[in-house]
């Protein structure tokens, strides 16, 4: 009797070691996979962070100097460019007006927290004090303070329509340049009615 307690003793000992021993198999598992993912990680130079409601803003002196927003961000470490999705960019004069960029696609080129240039493509409209450009692509440098587009740029105002094969806005002089096969429609505004403005004759 004693000898079959005995070996029913060693054999719940042995499955209870045995079950410590998987328990502790498996723990050390999980760990060393979870060491080399993180080793495979160090090892990858740029790492690509995505960011959704991108937002960005430069104040100088306790105004707006420039603005950026988008639906989504993605940069890579050490990088200095920043790829994002649906852009709009803000950029505000001395008087508080600004000059807004926005398009489908784009590309931010910083220097620190500093805004150097944006690429952006597709889609694009330029809102430059009462005129709306459109293009494909734009290019904006805050060296130049200048928006140039290599693309055919379409111009509308309140009287008139502009086409031409590329463009360069000065934004600080606020001033627009079309170069090769410009176009101008006016769409002057109908004078008054003469008989409405006149005072009826009186008998």
């Amino acid at each position: 009797m004693r000898k079959h307690l005995r070996l029913l003793l060693v054999g719940v000992v042995g499955l209870l070691l045995g079950g410590i021993a998987f328990l502790i198999g498996n723990s050390l598992r999980a760990q060393w996979k979870q060491e080399a993912v993180q080793s495979a990680l160090d090892l990858i130079p740029n790492v690509a962070q995505r960011l959704q409601d991108f937002h960005r803003i430069k104040t100088q002196d306790g105004r707006k100097v420039w603005e950026v927003a988008a639906r989504e961000a993605q940069y890579l470490e050490d990088e200095d460019q920043i790829t994002v999705t649906e852009p709009m960019v803000k950029l505000y004069l001395k008087d508080g007006r600004a000059v807004g960029l926005s398009g489908q696609q784009g590309v931010l080129l910083l220097s620190g927290r500093e805004l150097r240039e944006v690429d952006l493509t597709g889609g694009i409209e330029v809102q430059f004090t009462d005129y709306t450009v459109r293009t494909d692509r734009a290019r904006y440098q805050r060296a130049t303070d200048q928006i140039s587009s290599p693309s055919p740029v379409e111009i509308e105002g309140r009287d008139l329509q502009l086409r031409g094969d590329r463009m360069e806005v000065d934004v600080s002089a606020q001033r627009l340049r079309l170069f090769r096969h410009v176009t101008m429609t006016l769409h002057p505004h109908p004078a008054p009615d003469e008989s409405h403005a006149r005072p009826a004759p009186q008998s």
